[in-house]
């Protein structure tokens, strides 16, 4: 991960979470979303972790400039 790991407040749905961690790893929001969305309703643990991140995770002050092209 060369990108800190912090949330995507523009880009978010709920908390910005699962859009910053796209963003911090390099992969499509889309496809975080659905695995945390398995996660959540797999194991039910999902939500929880959300719900710390979102509390602990800071924010990015404004979007990063090159966010649209590495989540796409």
């Amino acid at each position: 991960m060369d990108r800190p790991f912090k949330r995507v407040k523009k880009a978010a749905w709920l908390g910005g979470v699962c859009a910053g961690l796209a963003y911090a790893i390099g992969a499509p929001t889309w496809l975080i979303r659905a695995l945390w969305l398995l996660l959540f309703l797999g194991a039910g643990i999902g939500g929880l972790i959300y719900i710390v991140l979102w509390l602990v995770v800071p924010t990015w002050p404004a979007e990063p400039l090159d966010y649209d092209t590495v989540t796409a």
